[in-house]
């Protein structure tokens, strides 16, 4: 039978924001980053912290000052990742991921773009003013807010920002969609949510030290009020993917969560929800529907909680996203593939809003993976080289199977059998 016809499986959860402890690079590249322990210091604020599915995968053994509970014979293959890219970002982590190089695309100041994308938006029939004295972002429609996005590094990622009491998303994301047909920088984020207003949305915005100006998502409240988003990027390359090319050799994709928005692959089922709950259903449900193929997943509200500097959400979000890592488990086919980790760290405690440089978990779970210690492994791209040799297709550009380490021998798995 060809591997076409079988039901290989890989499925891959990406927890957002998850870090293990700060890169060595940090002290000399990202300064403020310094002290970083996702993992750890959200354990450490919630008190206690159990989260048995991923513990027994060995979580708490490659990071054993977490506070988790360090399980002496994990039943996955368990390591961690450096992130192999510079800086800390959802967006180059998931391209390096999907095993391609970082995005060559400029890097600049909204205040850069301001008039140009000022001119776009009226040309489309929109009312523009500056949204304050000394700032760059633009109120448009007298609803909302075009600007950097302050959460991201500087010179990456724009945003749009508008009070769903006050407008539809759907003109949110319009607003976004003439933002993005002007910038250059490789990320526009459209967000919206409910229970502020547009007057609130206004009064947030501020100019940063780096240059930067836009909302303050955070002071705003906006990731815990129904938030709603779209991640409308630029600069990546599909063609030389995992996802592109598993859809090129004929297997099917499902892209779930923040990975719809993130990920771009030609014919993949998307569906890109935010709240965890979605997310793991729609992951359930992809599981039952999808025999054969990729099912990529990220869990987004991870990452919101680092963003909003709020370590007891986080950790509840971890306690959630647990308890659907367990369902993940129950419901694994004896070719299935299951692999997580993060993209880069976000850690609450560290006094500022932004993600952190960290080590990122590799755990990797199925009827056929030994159960051993990972060497460190040098980038996130190895995710996509090592499903590019579960399904038998061509190399993405960069990344390096791990494959050879994780698969149990014929033997063992004869003997795990008796």
């Amino acid at each position: 039978m060809s591997d076409i016809a079988t039901k290989k499986r890989v499925i891959l959860l990406v927890i957002d924001g998850l870090g293990l402890g700060e890169m060595p690079d940090v002290p000399q590249v990202r300064p403020n980053d310094r002290g970083a322990d996702t993992l750890r210091n959200v354990v450490k604020a919630a008190g206690s912290l159990s989260l048995p599915n991923l513990e027994r995968l060995g979580l708490g053994t490659v990071a054993p000052t977490s506070g988790l509970r360090i399980e002496a014979s994990p039943e996955g293959a368990h390591g961690k990742f450096f992130l192999g890219y510079q800086g800390a970002d959802t967006y180059l982590g998931h391209q390096v991921m999907m095993g391609s190089r970082v995005p060559d695309v400029p890097e600049e100041l909204f205040e850069v773009v301001r008039d140009d994308v000022a001119e776009a938006l009226r040309a489309a029939g929109h009312r523009v003013r500056p949204a304050g004295p000394d700032v760059s972002a633009l109120f448009v429609d007298e609803a909302m807010i075009v600007g950097d996005n302050l959460e991201s590094d500087p010179l990456q990622t724009y945003h749009c920002v508008g009070s769903l009491e006050a407008l539809a998303y759907g003109q949110i994301l319009e607003v976004g969609n003439i933002l993005r047909s002007v910038a250059r920088v490789r990320r526009v984020v459209a967000m919206g949510g409910r229970g502020f207003t547009s007057a609130d949305v206004l009064r947030c915005v501020e100019r940063r030290p780096s240059g930067q100006c836009g909302v303050n998502n955070v002071t705003l409240g906006l990731y815990t009020k129904q938030y709603v988003v779209r991640h409308l990027t630029e600069g990546s390359r599909p063609e030389v993917q995992i996802p592109t090319i598993l859809r090129e050799a004929g297997w099917p994709v499902a892209l779930i969560g923040k990975m719809a928005d993130v990920v771009k692959c030609e014919g993949a089922h998307l569906e890109p929800h935010v709240p965890t709950p979605l997310v793991l259903e729609a992951t359930y449900s992809a599981l039952d529907r999808v025999e054969r193929g990729l099912i990529a997943v990220n869990v987004q509200e991870t990452d919101l909680a680092g963003h909003d500097q709020d370590a007891r959400r986080y950790a509840e979000c971890l306690r959630v996203t647990d308890a659907g890592v367990g369902k993940i488990l129950a419901q694994l086919r004896p070719d299935d593939i299951f692999i997580i980790t993060g993209d880069h760290g976000n850690d609450p405690t560290i006094g500022h809003d932004k993600h952190t440089r960290e080590f990122t978990p590799l755990l990797v779970a199925g009827h056929g993976i030994a159960p051993r210690a990972l060497a460190p492994r040098e980038s996130l791209a190895d995710i996509a080289a090592t499903i590019a040799e579960v399904f038998a297709v061509r190399q993405p550009e960069i990344g390096r199977s791990f494959l050879s380490k994780v698969r149990r021998t014929e033997s063992a798995a004869v003997a795990m059998a008796r």
